[in-house]
């Protein structure tokens, strides 16, 4: 018999980080911006996709760092049965960065 013991894990995933923007919304607090066209004053708990560009969200980012804080973020989306999946937005930018860096050095022949 198998006890419902569900924790909180990160894990690693190869995603593509341009199908991630397209699909990000980007939280501090309650409110946040659409990673898409940077709508701003977005409410994660009530805005499922982004009035503006009609970008369905499907992954969070958060600059919280405190386990306890994320831990809440987790809680309500848990609670409020949201299918988010919460990215670690440092991770994100970092990829971002990157590949911004690629797109400089592409050759334009």
């Amino acid at each position: 018999m198998q006890v419902d013991d569900g924790k909180y894990i990160r894990v690693w995933k190869k995603m593509s980080v341009s199908e991630v923007t397209s699909h990000l919304l980007i939280i501090d607090d309650l409110y946040g911006t659409c990673g898409n066209c940077k709508h701003l004053g977005l409410n994660y708990t009530k805005d499922r996709s982004c009035p503006k560009c009609g970008s369905k969200f499907k992954y969070l980012a958060t600059n919280l760092k405190a386990p306890g804080e994320i831990a809440k973020v987790l809680a309500r989306i848990e609670k409020e049965g949201m299918e988010f999946i919460l990215i670690d937005r440092e991770d994100y930018t970092q990829s971002k960065a990157k590949d911004a860096v690629k797109d400089l050095f592409k050759s334009t022949e």
